[in-house]
C-alpha cells in the first residue's frame, strides 16, 4: 500500500485532472465528450476492480493476522504468569500497531471514496456539458 501522503498527492492530481478535463470538455464536440465519459467509466471500473482486489487481499491478511494474533495471545497469557511487566509492554506495542494499521486502512478507504466522489463529480459535469451542448444545438 502506498503511504497516505502519496495517496493524498495522487488524489490531488486526480482532482486537478478532473477539473482540467471538465474545462476542456466545454470546448469539445459531443462525440469527444462521450468518449471522455466512456473512458472515465472504464477507468472507474478498473479502479473499483483494483480496490476490490486490494480489499480482498486486506481481508485475507486480516484473517491471517487474526489467527496469528490469537496464537500470540495464547502465548502471551502463558508468559504473563512468569513476567507480567514484559508481556504488558509487548501487548501494548502490538495493540498500538493494530490501531495504527486500522487507522491507515480507514484513511485509505476514505481516499478511495474521495476518488469515487471526484469521478462522480466529473461525470456529472460532463453530463451537464453535454446537456448544455444539446440544448444549445436545439436553439
Amino acid at each position: 500500500m502506498k503511504p497516505l501522503s502519496q495517496q493524498l498527492a495522487d488524489l490531488s492530481a486526480r482532482a486537478k485532472k478532473a477539473e482540467d478535463d471538465a474545462t476542456a470538455a466545454r470546448k469539445e464536440a459531443r462525440t469527444s465528450i462521450q468518449a471522455r465519459v466512456d473512458k472515465l467509466q472504464a477507468d472507474t471500473a478498473a479502479r473499483v476492480a483494483r480496490v476490490d482486489a486490494a480489499a480482498a487481499a486486506s481481508k485475507d491478511a486480516a484473517v491471517g493476522r487474526w489467527a496469528t494474533l490469537k496464537q500470540q495471545v495464547r502465548a502471551e497469557n502463558d508468559r504473563i504468569r512468569t513476567d507480567l511487566a514484559v508481556n504488558k509492554a509487548e501487548h501494548d506495542a502490538a495493540r498500538a500497531e493494530r490501531k495504527a494499521e486500522r487507522a491507515e486502512d480507514n484513511a485509505a478507504a476514505a481516499i478511495a471514496f474521495a476518488y469515487d466522489a471526484i469521478d462522480y463529480a466529473e461525470s456529472a459535469v460532463l453530463d451537464a456539458v453535454m446537456a448544455r451542448s444539446d440544448a444549445a444545438s436545439l436553439h
